[in-house]
């Protein structure tokens, strides 16, 4: 329990119309919530007894664990400038209609104990701005839902939190006596849910689907679609092992305590999972999580260094290129140039979760045997920008368009006024309602499986699945070779130039390109 929530309006921030209301970053998600801009409701009674667990006390029996999650992307959702920024951003642009849609699964505590969605980060207490920590997942007993999921952590009420886990509490009735399973004492009620191990689970944040039917992110279910579903592989088996991407079963990951040895020294190993939950996400505030570590300049430098390496492992785990071209061309004739990109080890799409930001693409370069460069595709223009429509300086003639781009980020679709479909950088439909209130709809929408009026165009590689893309490059005549070609598969999380839209503008230096897959080869020229 802590202090209730005291209510601030959000300030509008400029931007462009056609930026209406981006309804996620990463994990953003959760249900429809308060419908305008107000302060939540009073507490009930029952939540005003509830004991809302800070994670630093969890610290003190698990501290390799809580090390992990602290600069994990489930301790920095709520603290993100990006997804404030988008929060801000949508709530004013939808007249207060959003709710606590995103919040929900960026704040669950705050939420759980009744703070504003519209409540600045600075005026939250802090135990709901450790954003998704320890007892948001172990305290949850309970399916709320498969997608969109708005849970109380812990249960309203409950004075003193249930932590469920993978392991039997010392006291738990009907517990096996198998001491692999079970825990010898702990000083919390400990009970097994089987839950946790579930990509259901995840599943409760990781899916989005918006109120009025259109889906925004479907990472749960591409992977319960998918092959590795079908073999019993689970998110957490590649987020949660020791080598990131590869599948780890709890039973083969090594066994170490669980707890503080000098607090426990008799306490047996078991196998342990990791929590740093790696993802395609990382931190833009300086030192986040630096002070809770107690590192110095030095030590946080090795450990954010870390972090990245581990995040890169997570991408080149994920998929693989292969590239088909002539050993040798003619000048003045046009080389073809064949590229097939293979989804070989994630378990859902490429990209997936917030698939309309998430950039995939490949770039293509060929160079002459003085370094200079004949063709390119997929490279950034001034701003970092890839130059597609979106690149500021295409649409203001400063960069040529790039017609062989081949790009795998998703597009939202919407239907306009004569029925026709236009590319739009969200699901809020300004073509047919200027003024958009993300109310829930009114008609069904399984059928098609979205809105009439908006949807998400996907071209992601599906788990284990291969795509295709051929490039006719003309060759100079005059051409000297060796030609030199480099293809690389490469993975951005945000666009520079949506970052500039949401008024963020000052943190695009700090987006990072990860190359997932590359490939380097010489092409022979003949006389």
């Amino acid at each position: 329990m802590f202090p209730p929530p005291v209510s601030r309006s959000v300030a509008h921030m400029p931007c462009t119309w056609t930026l209406v209301a981006f309804l996620l970053l990463a994990g953003c998600s959760a249900g429809s919530g308060p419908g305008r801009l107000s302060d939540a409701p009073p507490a009930p009674e029952q939540w005003k007894s509830t004991r809302f667990l800070d994670a630093t006390e969890c610290k003190s029996c698990h501290p390799v664990h809580y090390r992990e999650w602290k600069t994990s992307m489930h301790a920095y959702a709520q603290h993100s400038p990006i997804f404030v920024a988008f929060q801000e951003f949508i709530q004013a642009r939808t007249g207060g209609t959003l709710g606590t849609f995103c919040v929900r699964c960026h704040t669950p505590i705050g939420m759980s104990a009744g703070e504003s969605p519209i409540r600045p980060n600075a005026e939250r207490h802090a135990v709901s701005m450790q954003s998704v920590s320890c007892v948001v997942c172990h305290a949850m007993a309970t399916r709320d839902g498969q997608a969109s999921s708005s849970f109380n952590v812990p249960i309203p009420g409950d004075p003193v939190p249930t932590m469920y886990g993978p392991y039997y509490g010392h006291d738990e009735p009907g517990a096996p006596d198998d001491p692999e399973r079970r825990l010898i004492k702990s000083p919390h009620r400990s009970r097994y849910s089987p839950y946790i191990s579930q990509g259901r689970f995840c599943g409760q944040c990781h899916d989005v689907f918006f109120t009025d039917g259109t889906r925004l992110e479907e990472a749960f279910i591409e992977w319960k679609n998918s092959p590795y579903a079908r073999r019993g592989v689970t998110c957490q088996d590649c987020h949660m092992g020791r080598v990131p991407g590869k599948i780890t079963k709890r039973r083969e990951l090594p066994k170490e305590p669980i707890v503080d040895e000098d607090l426990f020294p008799d306490a047996p190993k078991r196998h342990r999972t990791t929590h740093m939950f790696m993802g395609p996400d990382y931190s833009v505030l300086p030192a986040f999580g630096k002070a809770d570590l107690g590192l110095d300049d030095d030590g946080f430098k090795s450990h954010e260094q870390m972090l990245e390496e581990t995040r890169k492992t997570l991408f080149r785990n994920a998929a693989s290129i292969r590239v088909a071209h002539a050993d040798a061309i003619v000048p003045g004739s046009r080389l073809k140039v064949k590229v097939a990109v293979t989804n070989s080890g994630a378990g859902h799409n490429l990209p997936t979760g917030f698939a309309a930001e998430r950039q995939t693409w490949l770039e293509v370069i060929l160079r002459d045997a003085g370094g200079t460069v004949v063709y390119t595709s997929g490279d950034v223009d001034r701003n970092g920008d890839l130059r597609d429509h979106e690149s500021e300086e295409v649409r203001h003639g400063r960069a040529p368009l790039d017609r062989d781009l081949t790009n795998f980020q998703a597009k939202f679709i919407v239907t306009g006024f004569r029925g026709t479909d236009s590319d739009n950088i969200s699901t809020t439909n300004r073509l047919l309602d200027p003024v958009p209130f993300l109310n829930p709809s009114s008609t069904a929408s399984a059928i098609m499986g979205h809105p009439f009026s908006a949807r998400q165009f996907k071209r992601g590689i599906p788990p284990l699945a291969t795509k295709h893309a051929t490039y006719g490059i003309a060759v100079p005549d005059d051409v000297q070779g060796p030609l030199t070609l480099s293809v690389r598969f490469r993975y951005r999380n945000l666009p520079p130039h949506l970052l500039a839209a949401i008024g963020v503008g000052d943190l695009r230096p700090k987006l990072r390109i990860v190359d997932m897959a590359e490939y380097s080869g010489q092409i022979g020229v003949s006389k």
